[in-house]
């Protein structure tokens, strides 16, 4: 990925802004230790510049002692502080299309807020290891759409609870780990990356 972002601060929040000038924007919301140069988010970046979209990169952390709320209070927290600069980007101009890509704890503000929210434009949700083990989240992910990918030996994975979303577009992955990687076999996870950046790029374009 040739293309540098340029390093932008709003509401006392630092986020990553690749801007091509179209009308269509990416919002990405990391996990606490899967940052963006992760290959997942790396190469959802590179594929979003590809398919047209400005993308923006919230760069946010938390102290340890904040996870120890209720899920709810966790998502509320993460919302709060990301919402300012989404709101903003998305008033800097008439954007027609948008995108919320989030992994494990990013994908809490798009489950339990953005999803929530009827837009006037087409937005479109990706949800990379959903923490499924928050009830709450669970609940919010009834009756809406979204392309979620989850490994069997993730700690939040739940075939039961999957079975209850069957309105989203689901991606599956035998023996991977929070991190959608195969441990100790790195070709494999190599491999998953792409099969799910290929899923990807056809539900973003559909």
């Amino acid at each position: 990925m040739n293309r540098k972002p340029r390093k932008e601060k709003y509401n006392g929040l630092t986020y990553n802004f690749f801007e091509l000038n179209n009308d269509k924007i990416c919002f990405m919301f990391s996990g606490t230790s899967y940052t963006y140069d992760k290959p997942l988010l790396y190469y959802s970046t590179a594929l979003m510049l590809e398919l047209g979209y400005d993308v923006v990169q919230i760069c946010y952390s938390f102290e340890q002692q904040q996870f120890e709320q209720e899920p709810k209070a966790i998502s509320e927290m993460v919302y709060s502080a990301t919402n300012p600069i989404v709101t903003h980007m998305l008033n800097s101009k008439p954007y027609q299309k948008s995108v919320y890509i989030g992994k494990s704890l990013g994908t809490l503000p798009i489950i339990d807020f953005y999803m929530q929210q009827i837009t006037s434009f087409s937005s479109r949700y990706v949800l990379f290891t959903p923490l499924l083990s928050f009830e709450h989240s669970l609940q919010n992910l009834q009756d809406k759409h979204a392309f979620l990918a989850i490994g069997t030996a993730d700690p939040h994975f739940s075939q039961e609870k999957l079975d209850q979303l069957n309105s989203h577009h689901l991606a599956i992955v035998e023996n991977a780990n929070h991190s959608l990687e195969i441990a100790n076999d790195t070709v494999t996870s190599i491999k998953i990356c792409q099969s799910l950046l290929t899923e990807l790029q056809s539900f973003i374009q559909k």
